[in-house]
């Protein structure tokens, strides 16, 4: 990985064909289209919260109701300056799948987000482990304790780029947006590129800080949960950046 001052660094394409995605199209507008979305399970609560989804093989507990959906909506509930943020991931219609919560500890990590599910069990990690530097790099974890793909930040003064890899850290997909340290107080979205960038096939898009996340709805639910994460992983450094410019601004 490149360092902060350096060239912008692509990965390297592999040879091998991109995945069958279906494009989202160069004249794509910003709004979300019609999602692939199951229709509300007859146990739905006045709430909008889901209930238990049955485990499928080869699928980690938890990510299962994920292989049903092409969008979802992550939105900050609540801040505070002890505990962190704490998230709430939805589908299109409003119904709470996940809830994440962020920890703050210091000295052992700057990005650790545990994610529950509605029976308040943790499914989901996104770590960003720190000893005396942090890598900018963030694992994904599910379940706990297993990882299941990796966000990695490129450096680049002009865009912000993000790799996103499996397990085996071969990177599949490619983040790229406007750099979160010029842009980082509007609304803006980020593409979701195959790995030679030919294709858009989905879209990170943040609007009065809620996150919107597009993709294919054939994509492995493990790479979901690391696009979900990265939407995270993107509001934890733009709100890192804020806190930078009002520290200069005060001194």
């Amino acid at each position: 990985m490149s360092s902060p001052g350096e060239p912008f660094a692509y990965p390297k394409a592999i040879e091998e064909q991109p995945p069958n995605y279906e494009a989202l199209g160069p004249h794509r507008t910003t709004d979300p289209p019609q999602q692939e979305q199951p229709q509300a399970y007859p146990g739905s609560n006045s709430k909008g919260v889901l209930p238990y989804v049955a485990q499928i093989p080869r699928v980690p507990h938890g990510l299962e109701y994920l292989i049903q959906v092409n969008q979802i909506i992550i939105q900050q509930k609540y801040f505070t300056t002890q505990t962190g943020k704490t998230y709430e991931i939805l589908n299109t219609m409003g119904q709470r799948i996940f809830l994440g919560t962020q920890e703050i500890k210091c000295c052992v990590s700057q990005f650790d987000v545990k994610i529950m599910d509605n029976s308040n069990m943790e499914v989901i990690q996104l770590l960003e482990p720190c000893k005396c530097t942090c890598t900018h790099e963030a694992e994904i974890h599910s379940p706990p304790g297993t990882i299941i793909g990796y966000i990695t930040l490129n450096w680049n003064t002009n865009v912000t780029s993000l790799s996103i890899s499996n397990a085996s850290k071969d990177i599949v997909l490619l983040i790229v947006g406007p750099s979160f340290r010029t842009n980082i107080f509007g609304d803006v979205n980020f593409e979701v590129k195959s790995l030679d960038e030919t294709q858009t096939i989905g879209q990170i898009s943040r609007d009065n800080e809620q996150y919107v996340v597009q993709f294919p709805l054939d994509l492995d639910a493990k790479i979901k949960v690391v696009l979900l994460g990265s939407a995270i992983f993107l509001d934890y450094m733009i709100s890192a950046s804020r806190e930078q410019l009002l520290r200069r601004s005060n001194d």
